[in-house]
This record gives C-alpha cells, structure tokens and sequence, in this order.
C-alpha cells in the first residue's frame, strides 16, 4: 500500500498557485483532504492538491469555478477550521463559553457603538396566530415596514441598529412574546420556563449557530443584499432557504428518531432497524466537516457540564458510539440541539427555533458586508441541453 504524500499550506498554496485563504476555502468545501501536522499546523493531501491543479474539464461536481469573478466569494466574517468556526478570528466554540448573542452580533456587524441600546421595536400590528415559528418569522419580517418607516434605508449610519431591531423583533415573533430589551437567550428562557441551568446551554446554542460561512441560507441572504434589497428583504431570503428540512428544519428530522429512544436499551435496536430499512441517520455527518462537527462537541461539552445528573444525557455517549458504529459518521450541530431540547425538555420547535434565532445575526452580519461590495451576485450556469444542431 502506497505512503500518502502530505504538504505544508506554503506548498500545496504554490502548486495551486492561490493565496492560503482559498487553499482554506477548497479544504471547507471538502475538496483537499487535511490532517493535523507538526505543533498546530495542518498538512494537505497531495494527491487532492494535484488531482484540484490538473482538472480542466468544466461539470465536474468538485469544479472551483468562480461564481462571481473570483474563485470564493470573499468575507471577512468567518473562517471554518478543523476546530470549528472562528467569528473575525475568534473561536465560536470558546465564545459559546462566556458571550451573549448580542456581544457575537456586535463583533460579526463590526459595530463600534452598541446598536442594542436603542429600545426595543413595537408589538405587532398583525395577526400570527395558528402559525408555526418559522411561518410567525416569515409573516413579521413581511409586516416590518409597517413598523419602521425607514425600513428601505441601505443607511450604513443605520443599518446595525436596524439588525439589532430586527433580531428582537424576529425572536419576538416566534416567541410570541412582545419585543423586549432583555438578552435573546434570557427572553428564550423565559418564554419557554426553563429550569435556571438551561440559560448558559440556550446562550451557548445560539452562540455556536450565528454564523457558518455560505451555507444555503446564508448565501441566499447575500444574493438578496447583492440587489440592494432592503435588510428584512435580505433576511426573508435567507429564511426561505434556511426551512427547508436539509438546513434548518433538521433538528426536526432528528428530534422525531430521537424520541424513539426513552432508554438505552431502545439505541441499538432503533438504529439497527433504521440502517436496516436503509433510513439515514440526520444528525450525523456534515459536508463541511469530513471528521467531527465542532460546534457539536462544544454544545454536547456544555451540556454535559450542565445537566450530567438528568437521566437521558447519561445514554447520549452510548447513542452517540453506536450511531458511529453503524453509521461511520459523528454528531453535528443539529443532533446537539436535538440533545439539548431532549434532556432540558423544550419545546418541540426549540433546535429549530434556536438555530433560526443565531442564524439572523449572521444572516444580517452577510446582508451588511455584501452591501459594501460593488458587485452583484450573478452566477452562470454551465448549459448541458441540446443545441441547434
């Protein structure tokens, strides 16, 4: 068997002939295998390098073809490493620790003044009753030029209190709760009657889920900001794609297999019948991540801390080597929501409602970025129809 061949960034950055932030890029997008080198370094596999610098072919799946004149799109708000997502250099997983939502908002906006002293939006002048979380959000955002007469203003002087208003008016509408001043996490606890020692697990959620790089949602939101469409306009953009049940819907999807699990005796038998059936396991496995989801580790880490001496997070490490065992694929962010709302009891929307609620701030930290580039998001298509002949 034939010794894999590993190279430094500096030289798999050369033979590639990119800067080392796409070399990053290409290792995100699961397109060059890394491994952990020397101290805190990583080593890229060889081959991938090459086979990424010889391909000319245009529809390969893996094609890096640029999707609006340059090979990435390019950001300053979010790095996704092996250890998980850095906001503007800094660890999501070590903020999850200490900061609140809006101090992550403030770093991700690059605000120099604090735009949640402002008061609060008002109460809601329409009716969301009957309607799901996502729907409640979907409706608000609608209805907010009905609130801010303003709200067509790409103002830079005042789009950062605009999110922050935005924000507390959107958790507002799937709480259905009235807007409030008091911190996302704390509403959310609030509103769900959580026992005290959920709170730091709610701050910690919302916290790893703000931002993710271009994730579908995400992307979705810049392409709307790349139009110059107004910051609410930009968030219902992201919303649509964010409720598809392969994005944010999925903590959905795994809370349902979950509660077929009440002890440990039901883990095996359970997921031996879903592989049986040929049933994926959702929850597992990530597209970005070809080892462990990070900000899985760190939630699951944070609730472990919290609630050790509740009865279902004791069978969570059981579960969690069995699904690896059958399923070859670990944990990502959406099985450890799923965990939290299982062992904390929230309400059946709360994973998704949680993601939904820290993905705002990220959609609006894209939305604010991409309104100072020039260009507008515009990618082509490689056409694979018939043609005159």
């Amino acid at each position: 068997m034939s010794t894999p061949v590993y190279l430094s960034a500096k030289e798999a950055a050369t033979e590639l002939g990119v800067q080392p932030a796409t070399l990053y890029a290409y290792v995100s997008r699961g397109l060059i295998r890394s491994v952990p080198g020397p101290g805190k370094q990583r080593r890229y596999d060889a081959s991938d390098v090459r086979r990424l610098q010889e391909r000319k072919e245009p529809g390969d799946p893996a094609d890096p073809r640029p999707l609006s004149g340059t090979a990435v799109l390019e950001t300053r708000l979010t790095l996704i490493t092996d250890e998980g997502p850095l906001y503007r250099g800094q660890s999501a997983a070590e903020l999850a620790r200490s900061s609140t939502l809006e101090t992550v908002a403030t770093l991700l906006w690059g605000c120099d003044d604090d735009p949640f002293a402002a008061p609060a939006p008002q109460s809601f002048a329409i009716d969301l009753e009957g309607l799901a979380p996502l729907d409640r959000l979907m409706m608000a955002l609608s209805a907010w030029p009905q609130q801010d007469r303003a709200a067509y203003t790409l103002s830079p002087a005042l789009l950062q209190k605009k999110g922050a208003a935005l924000l507390r008016y959107g958790v507002a509408a799937m709480l259905r709760q009235p807007p409030s001043n008091a911190p996302v996490h704390s509403q959310i606890a609030g509103a769900w009657g959580t026992a005290p020692d959920a709170k730091g697990v709610l701050r910690a959620a919302l916290v790893l889920s703000a931002d993710h790089e271009f994730n579908t949602s995400t992307f979705a939101a810049r392409c709307a900001a790349s139009t110059r469409a107004p910051l609410h306009a930009a968030l219902i953009s992201g919303l649509g794609a964010f409720m598809g049940p392969r994005h944010g819907a999925s903590s959905d999807r795994v809370s349902a297999w979950l509660s077929e699990i009440r002890s440990r005796e039901d883990i095996e038998p359970v997921l031996a019948a879903r592989l049986a059936r040929g049933d994926g396991l959702p929850g597992f496995g990530h597209r970005i991540y070809q080892d462990k989801d990070p900000r899985a580790n760190a939630l699951l880490q944070i609730i472990s801390e919290t609630a050790s001496d509740r009865p279902f997070m004791a069978a969570v490490p059981d579960l969690i080597g069995q699904a690896e065992a059958l399923y070859g694929s670990s944990p990502n962010i959406d099985f450890a929501l799923s965990v939290a709302q299982r062992v904390f009891d929230l309400p059946a929307d709360a994973g998704k409602i949680l993601f939904c609620t820290g993905r705002i701030v990220g959609w609006i930290a894209h939305a604010l970025e991409q309104y100072q580039a020039v260009d507008q998001i515009r990618p082509r298509a490689t056409y694979i129809g018939e043609r005159p002949r």
